[in-house]
C-alpha cells in the first residue's frame, strides 16, 4: 500500500464532499486507515474528526479539508492525473 496515495485519496474525497469513510471504500486494514486519518489529523491537514473508542471517525458535516490540506493536494497534483475515484481505488492504491 502507498500511504502518500492513501493520504491524497482522503483528502481528495472529503474535500469532494464524501465525508462518510471507512477502510472498506480503500481496501485497506483498519490499523492502515486509522493510522494515516490520524496522520492527516496531526499534520493538520483535516479538522472536524471525532474519534469513538479510540478510532477516527468521518462523518458527514463534521471532518472537512484545511488550507494546509488544499496546498497538499495542490502539491500532489501529479495524484490527480491517475485518480478516478473510490470505484478503482483498490487497483490505483498498489501502483
Amino acid at each position: 500500500m502507498n500511504k502518500k496515495k492513501l493520504r491524497y485519496a482522503i483528502l481528495k474525497e472529503i474535500n469532494s464532499g464524501n465525508k462518510r469513510l471507512t477502510e472498506k471504500d480503500f481496501g485497506v486494514s483498519e490499523d492502515d486507515f486509522d493510522e494515516t486519518v490520524r496522520y492527516l489529523d496531526r499534520e493538520g491537514y483535516l479538522k472536524g474528526l471525532m474519534y469513538a473508542d479510540d478510532r477516527p471517525c468521518l462523518f458527514e458535516g463534521t471532518a472537512y479539508v484545511t488550507e494546509k490540506g488544499e496546498d497538499y493536494l495542490s502539491a500532489n497534483s501529479k495524484l490527480s492525473k491517475t485518480y478516478k475515484g473510490l470505484k478503482e481505488i483498490r487497483d490505483w492504491l498498489k501502483l
